[in-house]
């Protein structure tokens, strides 16, 4: 009798190729101590090294919250484009001469006051003619801010938003940090002018600005808009309110008397009970774990001050943990008078409601902003994104069919077409209906909430008309406006707006009703098309589209948001730390500049070649000149041959600063 044989088990290993693909990166890795086990770092859980075992582990439900709760509240990073410490130089050119004694390149004769003067004499301006050079005779936009350093010192940024033909897609790139001595307007108006003609760009050419809401630069009287337009001989200059900065300013204002003040209160003790006690945090860490099978609960997070929208992720967080949060502070409620304040707060479950339908409404409001925020995002569709934030936030509590157009939400009074039984979503309501409360308190609850939502709708009506009338004459720049077939003519009033003459507007409209007879190769970014029209060549060389692609490269060079600037004044903090707290602004402005300018063109220091002519200005001798004294300092090799005026600066040998 044959005894059939037992087939054997394939036994598969961890592959490390999975960790490249899209649906695995970022929480997938290997169990060092078993070949056969993989291990997610969201759910801290084990499973098979099994391609059908780890698609099943990630379609579950617990994994796609823990995907959905890191993902909302990742840090923005920013990512290192050169990685030199100046402070360390004296080092490491000693390190090379003893590392590669044989070699006469290790001949470096290079310390930090010298690498700083190349940083600021030879880098920054190389990097500085390259981006003047991009920009050229063409229309730009400028994004102002103001802000303080961790020195006290006031400082205005100023991104230029243009378009580049290197990169064929419109940049925001670094121009200039400015101190400033006067924060009024005509102070400002003073450093930014004078900053616009040290970089030899025509003023004339200022199609646009970007700022906050702050009356010193949008008033209508005597403000930095206000006197570019009337003292500098800017009449067509397009202000641009920042709409990140609105919405922020309209969920402030909405829940300052319709949200109960001790939701907030709730919310920020939560974070204050384990942040500033080591103790606190390990015991809600075990008894999360018990619960949850030995998983760690996620940091609950700080609400900003001056960011009410900050909240939503906390909220989220603490929505993720209400039940465990629930349990804790009913065991330690009789510790303290904040522990049993906040225990009766997390047993009342209208609390929890009132955070439900926050979640769900700032939710939208974040996704909004979100798109206004991206560096990449498509101009010609912000007009559609902002319209779908307000239709979701009227929709909520409006009477169906009340308001059909974009105007229509817009202009329409809420008060008065408040919907008597609005549904406020699919969360809420199912909550409402698990939770065991009496009707009274059920409606004061559903009271606060439509309160809130109708402020905020009106808040949203006050104040993006403006930003709505901007961005509805850029939408008809889209690829699909431009190609069609019968059009009008409305892009001559668009044209008159930017300050084109008459001869250029009658060539504009020519090209405008023309354009369509062209077979373009038609890409999904509105930029792009643009970019291909601008190089556009006809039979005899000559681009008879160059008015018309000009006027939509202006248009599309107008800044939607502060973002750009609010990130540079994050790399400023980074740069210029507490303990590089006596950078000097030169230095400050070089580093920015060589940073972003290495950014835009995608490069970093392992790849980006400097030209000769530059490699040159660092191989000759010249002399250090000491600003308080008459004396020089000899210095030999690898060094700038332009004339360096050492600034030396109060610097900190033991601190370190990266580029």
């Amino acid at each position: 009798m044959n005894i059939p044989q037992k087939k054997k088990t394939y036994l598969q290993k961890y592959r490390v190729e999975w960790e490249q693909e899209e649906e695995f990166k970022m929480w997938l890795k290997p169990v060092l101590t078993d070949q056969s086990k993989a291990f997610c770092m969201y759910c801290h859980s084990e499973m098979f090294a099994k391609l059908a075992d780890i698609r099943k582990h990630s379609s579950t439900k617990k994994h796609q919250n823990k995907c959905e709760m890191i993902t909302k509240n990742r840090q923005i990073s920013f990512t290192p484009v050169q990685h030199t410490a100046i402070s360390q130089i004296d080092h490491l050119t000693e390190l090379c001469k003893d590392v590669f004694s044989d070699s006469k390149s290790a001949d470096l004769k290079l310390h930090r006051t010298k690498c700083t003067q190349i940083i600021n004499q030879v880098l920054a301006p190389h990097f500085r003619e390259n981006l003047v050079e991009d920009i050229g005779n063409q229309k730009y936009s400028l994004i102002l801010d103001e802000s303080t350093d961790v020195s006290v010192t006031k400082f205005m940024g100023i991104i230029v938003r243009y378009f580049s033909e290197a990169q064929s897609t419109v940049v925001s790139a670094f121009l200039s940090l400015e101190p400033v001595d006067r924060a009024d307007a005509n102070g400002l108006v003073t450093s930014l002018v004078n900053c616009i003609r040290s970089h030899n760009l025509p003023l004339q050419n200022l199609v646009g600005i970007g700022t906050d809401n702050a009356a010193v630069m949008t008033g209508r009287y005597n403000s930095v808009y206000e006197i570019l337009k009337r003292q500098h001989s800017l009449p067509n200059l397009i202000l641009i309110r920042c709409v990140c900065h609105s919405l922020q300013l309209a969920v402030s204002n909405a829940s300052r008397n319709t949200i109960p003040q001790h939701i907030e209160f709730m919310i920020r003790e939560t974070y204050k009970w384990s942040s500033i006690s080591s103790k606190r945090k390990i015991e809600y860490k075990e008894l999360y774990s018990l619960i949850n099978c030995g998983n760690e609960p996620l940091k609950i997070l700080k609400v900003c001050d001056t960011r009410w929208l900050s909240i939503e992720p906390a909220v989220v967080r603490i929505l993720s943990q209400w039940e465990e949060l629930k349990l804790h502070f009913s065991l330690t409620k009789d510790k303290c008078h904040t522990a049993d304040l906040l225990s009766e707060m997390y047993r009342d479950e209208g609390n929890r409601l009132i955070l439900l339908y926050l979640k769900s409404i700032l939710n939208d409001v974040q996704t909004g902003i979100k798109v206004f925020e991206g560096e990449n995002t498509d101009p010609v569709k912000l007009l559609t994104s902002l319209m779908n934030l307000l239709r979701s936030v009227c929709n909520r509590i409006l009477m169906p069919s009340s308001a059909t157009t974009e105007n229509d939400y817009l202009t329409i009074q809420i008060d008065n077409h408040l919907s008597p039984v609005p549904h406020l979503g699919y969360l809420f309501e199912t909550h409402v209906a698990k939770a065991n409360l009496p009707r009274e308190t059920v409606a004061k609850i559903r009271k606060s909430c439509i309160d809130f939502t109708a402020h905020l709708a009106k808040e949203i009506q006050n104040r993006l008309p403006r930003n709505y009338m901007t961005l509805q004459k850029m939408s008809q720049l889209s690829t699909e406006n431009t190609l069609k077939q019968i059009k009008d003519d409305s892009i001559t009033e668009l044209a008159v707006e930017f300050g084109f003459v008459e001869d250029k507007i009658d060539k504009i409209l020519r090209q405008w009703h023309s354009i369509n007879y062209v077979k373009w190769d038609i890409p999904a970014d509105t930029i792009k098309f643009w970019a291909q029209v601008l190089k556009y060549k006809d039979a005899a060389g000559a681009n008879t589209f160059k008015d018309l692609a000009d006027l939509a490269i202006a248009v599309l060079s107008l800044p939607h948001s502060n973002a750009e600037v609010e990130r540079m004044f994050s790399s400023m903090n980074i740069v210029k730390n507490k303990l590089r707290n006596r950078l000097a602004s030169t230095t400050l402005n070089s580093i920015l500049l060589v940073r972003n300018q290495l950014k835009i063109v995608k490069q970093n220091c392992h790849n980006y070649v400097l030209p000769d002519h530059v490699l040159q200005k660092m191989t000759k001798t010249t002399t250090l000149a000491t600003p308080s004294t008459s004396s020089t300092i000899p210095v030999e090799a690898s060094t700038s041959s332009v004339s360096v005026s050492a600034q030396l600066e109060d610097e900190d040998d033991e601190v370190l600063l990266y580029i």
